[in-house]
This record gives structure tokens, sequence and C-alpha cells, in this order.
């Protein structure tokens, strides 16, 4: 009994370490970036503006995620700081991710258009690409978390064969 309850606090650190690795990832990538959640009538278009920096990350990224989602609807594009479209692409699927390259330091704007002829929900994002640091911290934290998940089940599978041997 004393091997299981020792598994057993493990398994629970594991798990706890995992979940705070997790949010603290989440937390960490997503800081600087500027998000807009908005409901986008037929024909309206949604902007949001971040100031970008080629010294933080030589890439920046957008994500456009749409609730009620038709294809052909939503079109994203990407404006320089001094007004030049440097992408423009149709969403093609409900939740949408490109990045782009950053040549300046100023205000890049993110342009959403509604096609349609529906309302959509939308939520846009743009910043600077989260550096790889702040990536393997979120994968670490899932990785330890399904180390966790792994350990319960071995413990009950452990816990099963114990309680057998002691009928037998």
């Amino acid at each position: 009994m004393q091997k299981s309850a020792v598994f057993l606090a493990l398994v629970g650190a594991l798990i706890g370490i995992g979940i705070i690795l997790s949010f603290y990832g989440s937390q960490i990538i997503t800081e600087g970036l500027i998000s807009v959640e908005d409901n986008l009538r037929a024909g309206d278009s949604l902007e949001i503006s971040a100031d970008l920096d080629p010294s933080i990350s030589k890439n920046g990224v957008i994500v456009v995620q749409i609730m009620n989602f038709k294809q052909g609807t939503i079109v994203a594009s990407i404006f320089d700081p001094f007004g030049i479209q440097i992408l423009s692409k149709l969403v093609d699927r409900d939740s949408f991710q490109n990045q782009f390259e950053i040549d300046s330091k100023g205000t890049y704007r993110l342009l959403i258009k509604n096609l349609g002829d529906e309302d959509s929900q939308i939520i846009g994002v743009i910043g600077n690409m989260p550096d790889s640091t702040k990536l393997s911290i979120g994968k670490t934290g899932f990785y330890v978390l399904i180390a966790g998940l792994i350990g319960i089940v071995g413990l009950g599978i452990y816990a099963v064969k114990n309680r057998r041997k002691r009928i037998s």
C-alpha cells in the first residue's frame, strides 16, 4: 500500500505541474498579441492595429476564428506601416492562422472583411510571432500532463493486480 501512495502523490504532482505549465505557457504566448472579438455584419469590415517590431521577432502572426463559418465569405488582409498590402487571403476554415514577415518597425493593420450575406462572429488576432522558448513551455506542460494521465492508468492497473493477489 505504501508504494501506491507514493505513486499516487507522484502522479498528482505531474498532473498539477502539467496544468500549471500549460496555463502559464498559454499566458506568455498570448501576452503580446492584440485580440478583438466582434459580430461582423454582412459587407462590413473589422480593423485591428498592432505595433510590431522586427527586433522582437522577424515574423508576425494573424489568427482569424469564425464562429459560424461559411466558405468564401471572409477575407483577411495585412497592411504594413506604410499602408502597403503585404498579404491578402480568403479564410478557408473556421480557425485560420498565417505568418508574415515584419520588415520595419511600426503599426501593422489586420483588415477582416465579411463578403457574405450573413453576420459572422469573428475573433481577430495580430502580433509578433512568439519565440520558440515560449512555445516550448506550453508543449512541455502538455507532455507532463499526458505523463500524469498515463500514470493514473498505470496506477489503476497496479491497484487491480494488487487486489487480485490479495483475494487469491
